[in-house]
């Protein structure tokens, strides 16, 4: 733009960029501009995050509000989410003398173990006893040590992710005896362990619990327990 218009410019010609220097002063005449860490951000959700998915997702929330007298009643409304859980934390830095090669703290496992935990909660902020998803067959007592009461361990032998089993029962058990009187809206990621099992479906139906997933690939902008 600079050659183009004939101006005097100090840019690299063979990058086609400015330099450190430009941009320090670029930075210093932008005072609301701050260099952060980015993330990434999947092709899949970056497509999936558009106007007409997410304007279809809100039509169909305002409806079934509506329809089933849910707008001022916010105890209702409800949203589940799962999040993992590394077992063993980041090794802390220690003191070592200089030049030495090996330098460990003891941990369990050199690996991390992952732990899905589920959480629930409703519009007025009221949250639901964490349960936790963890991979192997037999529970240990141990396991429930100091988790809030209400709490308990589900056990996935192949991976601590969640499954069509575990979902039926955390609805059936600890989701359902749990929720207010009448009509509940329960909003969630589409997983195929969420709405694939009859039975499941079969059991928020005659307890009054309206399922209703998020839009695919647009959990990271839309669902309340991701953003908060």
């Amino acid at each position: 733009f600079a050659e183009k218009l004939n101006i005097k410019h100090t840019f690299s010609a063979q990058t086609g960029k400015a330099g450190k220097q430009w941009f320090r002063s670029f930075m210093e005449r932008n005072p609301d501009l701050s260099i952060r860490q980015s993330e990434g951000l999947s092709l899949a959700r970056a497509q999936g995050m558009n106007r007409s998915e997410v304007g279809k997702f809100f039509e169909l929330l305002t409806n079934t509000l509506t329809e089933n007298n849910l707008m001022d009643h916010p105890a209702n409304i409800f949203n589940m989410d799962e999040c993992g859980i590394q077992l063993i934390n980041k090794p802390s830095k220690v003191i070592a003398p200089k030049g030495t090669k090996d330098v460990h703290i003891l941990t369990s496992r050199e690996r991390g173990e992952n732990v899905r935990v589920i959480g629930c909660c409703n519009a007025e902020g009221m949250f639901l006893s964490p349960v936790l998803i963890m991979k192997g067959v037999n529970r240990k007592p141990e396991f429930s040590d100091g988790l809030p009461a209400g709490s308990f361990v589900c056990m996935n032998k192949k991976s601590s992710f969640i499954i069509s089993e575990i979902f039926l029962n955390w609805l059936k058990n600890h989701f359902v005896p749990r929720k207010p009187a009448g009509k509940t809206l329960l909003i969630m990621d589409g997983h195929s362990s969420h709405c694939s099992d009859v039975e499941m479906l079969q059991v928020a139906e005659r307890n009054d619990v309206i399922l209703m997933c998020l839009p695919s690939h647009c959990t990271q902008a839309m669902q309340p327990l991701d953003r908060s």
